[in-house]
């Protein structure tokens, strides 16, 4: 067996750590969840598009080839929920093959339908491991506070010492391996370098003061939703020892993000401040995936993770993903995850994809088998985050 055929072997069978991923849905659950969602970000009636995108076909035909069952989205979804009603697990732990470790991060919308994370260990060959959403722990402290009537020019500092609190709590946890913001959902990833706390509790004041017997949906403000982003990288700085990451939600998304500002470009004065945080930039910054290897190359506490476009992209897509961060980005750098969520069906189809276009790219591109003997490297051992 030469070099390559060594390669293709170890991209095959080399067992991955799932860098970012989401609980599953309770069974009794996943009624109200469309399966759809395995292959779009679109929500409502735009989903209903998703059966002629050719992620969609191409999962189609994976789905019903693994299930024996026609190449119809209608008969795999028959085929699943037939595997489903079996006893056991056994169909969950068939799309988690080849996942060694699953960083998961919990506080998606509708965790209350979501299996707990320490659930999913029974599908990886390792114990799961906890990525703590800094906007879910405000709102919890923030809904916490109205719940108990706090008026609003004492709810401030009240918010900011437990945030803290639970911010230090998580950094001295082993069970967290990292820390993860959607701020590019929120306000966008234009994150200032630097932010007034005098500035951002007179706009906290100001927003609650007329709250009372309203429902706190989520934190959406301009100044606190940066302000948190910078409390929690100046928390972990100062830390000692080994620093956990801060994963950023970058570039796809479903339609709650504004495009324009999902691109990591707009992180470049916030990594800047924060030279010995890791930060992650999620999800191949797609359609940003250039801008994500540029700043991984630039900044040594900067990855570029290149999970979701599998299975969420075209084979081709796909492709290019990957060629773009290779173009810049050291394969010491890139990072792996499916992104998984609500569905088994969505590890199985990125692991599935996700090899099949590495094995493409690596057939295309000469000389790179040390490149990828890396990236598998890095499957592994994610810096050390997850031990």
């Amino acid at each position: 067996m030469d070099a390559m055929e060594e390669l293709i072997a170890a991209i095959y069978t080399t067992p991955i750590i799932d860098n970012h991923c989401h609980p599953l849905l309770k069974p009794s659950a996943q009624v109200k969840h469309s399966r759809l969602a395995i292959t779009t970000e679109a929500h409502g009636n735009a989903m209903r598009s998703t059966l002629s995108s050719l992620a969609h076909m191409r999962a189609v035909n994976q789905l019903s080839s693994i299930l024996g069952c026609s190449a119809t989205w209608d008969e795999v979804c028959a085929a699943i929920d037939h595997e489903n009603s079996k006893p056991g697990d056994a169909w969950a732990k068939q799309c988690f093959q080849g996942i060694e470790m699953l960083l998961i991060d919990d506080g998606l919308d509708g965790i209350g339908d979501a299996l707990d994370y320490r659930w999913h260990d029974r599908l990886a060959g390792q114990k799961s491991k906890r990525i703590v959403r800094i906007e879910k722990v405000i709102e919890d402290i923030i809904e916490g506070c109205l719940e108990k009537s706090i008026v609003a020019n004492e709810m401030f500092g009240i918010v900011l010492r437990e945030f803290e609190m639970a911010i230090e709590t998580a950094i001295d946890d082993p069970e967290i391996v990292g820390f993860k913001s959607v701020i590019c959902y929120r306000t966008g990833l234009n994150i200032p370098p630097t932010v007034n706390q005098a500035h951002v509790e007179k706009e906290f004041g100001q927003f609650f003061t007329n709250f009372t017997g309203k429902e706190f949906k989520r934190l959406d403000n301009v100044l606190m939703n940066p302000f948190i982003v910078h409390k929690t990288a100046e928390l972990i700085q100062k830390s000692p020892g080994a620093k956990k990451p801060i994963q950023f939600h970058t570039g796809l998304g479903d339609n709650d993000i504004t495009l324009t500002l999902s691109s990591p470009s707009h992180l470049q004065d916030f990594i800047r401040c924060y030279p010995t945080v890791p930060i992650v930039l999620l999800h191949a910054s797609y359609p940003w995936t250039k801008e994500a290897g540029y700043l991984a190359s630039v900044y040594e506490n900067v990855f570029a993770d290149i999970g979701e476009i599998f299975p969420m992209v075209s084979k081709d897509g796909q492709e290019n993903a990957v060629r773009e961060i290779l173009e810049l980005c050291p394969s010491e750098k890139i990072l792996w995850s499916t992104d998984g969520h609500w569905f088994a069906e969505t590890f199985l189809l990125a692991v599935i994809q996700a090899r099949e276009v590495f094995e493409v790219v690596c057939n295309i591109v000469s000389g790179i088998v040390r490149c990828f003997t890396d990236i598998l490297g890095a499957f592994r051992v994610c810096k050390g985050w997850s031990s």
